[in-house]
């Protein structure tokens, strides 16, 4: 009996190990610059999207301000211009303030560097004090550019994934790992 309870122990060990072989690792260092040029590809990739967007509802909410005062229905145009202020403060105040207290945190003014490490129905986030484990599922989109991966996981914020930073496989492979990880995700 006690040799069979000891295999069993001996097998979760070596399943254990085998799990935790990361297929991918790659250590990338954020710094202004990889931040600047982050940016720069978010800016591109989602700048005409948004201002369309946005001039869109600005367009809607003027046009019920109009009709409301040509109507003299003046209360409920006042109501509809704090509801424009209100959106724009929103649409284009806030993402500014967000970029200016990102680009002021530490991760950014210290060019903090992290490992990832990429397993089979999973990845890892590490830095010097914490790790995080995000399921592919979780991601939002993934974008391969010359130089990184962005693997989005909303809309506003990606994990920056440096092309040259693979110590375990390549940057070729990595793509083909994550499209049949992700394979219903928009790949580009």
């Amino acid at each position: 009996m006690k040799k069979i309870c000891h295999f069993f122990v001996d097998y979760d060990i070596l399943r254990l190990v085998i799990i935790l072989k990361a297929l991918f690792k790659n250590k990338t260092t954020y710094s202004k610059e990889v931040y600047d040029k982050f940016l720069e590809f978010h800016r591109n990739k989602f700048g005409l999207k948004y201002k369309i967007y946005n001039i869109l509802i600005i367009g809607i909410i003027l046009a019920c301000i109009i009709y409301l005062v040509a109507y003299h229905i003046y209360s409920s145009a006042i109501v509809f211009c704090i509801i424009l202020v209100g959106f724009i403060v929103w649409r284009f105040f806030k993402p500014i303030s967000d970029v200016a207290k990102e680009y002021k945190s530490n991760k950014i003014q210290n060019s903090t560097t992290y490992i990832f490490n990429f397993y089979d129905n999973y990845f890892t986030v590490q830095d010097k004090k914490n790790i995080s484990k995000i399921k592919y599922h979780k991601l939002y989109r993934i974008f391969s550019t010359k130089d990184f991966f962005y693997l989005y996981i909303d809309k506003t914020y990606a994990y920056l994934i440096d092309k040259t930073g693979f110590i375990v496989g390549n940057p070729k492979n990595f793509y083909n790992f994550v499209k049949k990880r992700k394979s219903f995700l928009p790949f580009r």
